[in-house]
């Protein structure tokens, strides 16, 4: 009898240790492996994922439509490098969707045979072979001062008085601030460049700004946004939404809201006042841009004001220039002044 219950706790024992032995090595190793795969798709930004799923999608959808079986070989990869040329695609294009289908190999341990020196020849020849197209830009609306005017008054109409002090104040911080939707509210692709209680200070005639991170951002930049005579200054509506929201901390969110929730707020206060301009978010940056412009502000400080890396705000207060580029696409360096002052002419002609 001892003998059968010694015999028995061994078996027991043993399939404890069996079970101890399974329980380390292959549900811990499927632990790991699934941290392995978060940390693998945590290797590119959320941006750049989105870019390279776009990508693959597209490659799959080449493979799908001549019916291609063995997608990754090198001649396929070079065939559909070629449909991307022959779109007109540019070469930089194309090699930024060759990323997102080598992150994809690479990611699920598919081997991708491409000869390299080949590839290289053919973005070579379409980059060589690349016409640029003549790009139609669509007018966008801007706020005006008196759109502005009238947003905040609407704010006053709609919205609780409390409410509306943080209305008025997010509406004309965005236009003379040149804030861009990230920096005004929270976009869940940018949650860094969203503004902090702590990123405004007041001084006697101007609120000083301090952004941290901000799109093409290297370092902290703090900007100068001087009172204004009116009705819509943002140091005044600023001060008042801060002083009947004194329980915002300093590392709080400025305006504790989504760009989807102030868009909202827009378009209520955009239908209240019957504006007919179709206006976003981005209209105030746009328009705040305009209105320094034509206030005399000079191009440096402009684009100093709007922390722009280019001369991206030249299309809103100088869009000539982008006329005459567009000729010069189309024409010719050599023509374009030719073709600009023909449209003039013929732009005044028209008038009179």
């Amino acid at each position: 009898m001892v003998q059968i219950i010694a015999e028995l706790t061994l078996r027991y024992y043993s399939f404890l240790i069996v079970l101890v032995y399974f329980w380390i090595h292959v549900v811990g190793l499927d632990d790991l492996r699934s941290q392995a795969d978060k940390l693998i798709s945590n290797s590119v930004a959320p941006t750049t994922r989105k870019v390279y799923d776009t990508a693959m999608s597209t490659f799959i959808e080449f493979c799908t439509q001549h019916n291609i079986k063995d997608k990754y070989t090198s001649d396929n990869i070079e065939l559909f490098v070629t449909s991307l040329a022959s779109k007109g695609l540019k070469a930089s294009t194309i090699r930024t969707t060759l990323s997102g289908i080598r992150h994809y190999c690479t990611s699920n341990s598919i081997m991708l045979h491409v000869d390299e020196a080949r590839l290289a020849l053919l973005l070579r020849g379409a980059q060589r072979s690349y016409i640029a197209q003549p790009r139609y830009i669509q007018p966008k609306n801007a706020v005006r001062l008196s759109h502005l005017k009238k947003l905040c008054s609407a704010a006053l109409h709609i919205f609780d008085p409390v409410f509306a002090s943080q209305v008025r104040a997010m509406f004309s911080l965005a236009f003379f601030a040149l804030l861009r939707p990230s920096e005004l509210a929270l976009a869940p692709s940018t949650p860094q460049h969203q503004l902090r209680r702590s990123s405004i200070t007041f001084k006697q005639n101007c609120v000083k700004i301090s952004f941290s991170s901000f799109k093409h951002s290297k370092s902290e930049v703090s900007v100068k946004i001087p009172r204004q005579s009116s009705e819509v200054c943002p140091w005044y509506l600023l001060s008042e939404y801060l002083r009947l929201h004194r329980d915002i901390n300093a590392n709080d969110p400025l305006f504790p809201c989504s760009t989807s929730d102030i868009s909202s707020l827009l378009l209520q206060c955009i239908v209240h006042c019957g504006i007919k301009s179709k206006l976003t978010l981005h209209s105030f940056r746009r328009g705040g841009a305009t209105w320094y412009s034509e206030n005399g502000m000079t191009d440096a400080k402009l684009k100093a004001t709007g922390r722009w890396n280019s001369n991206a705000y030249l299309k809103y207060v100088k869009p000539w220039i982008c006329v005459r580029k567009i000729l010069a696409e189309i024409t010719g360096q050599n023509y374009a002044d030719l073709w600009f002052m023909a449209l003039i002419s013929a732009a005044l002609w028209l008038i009179q």
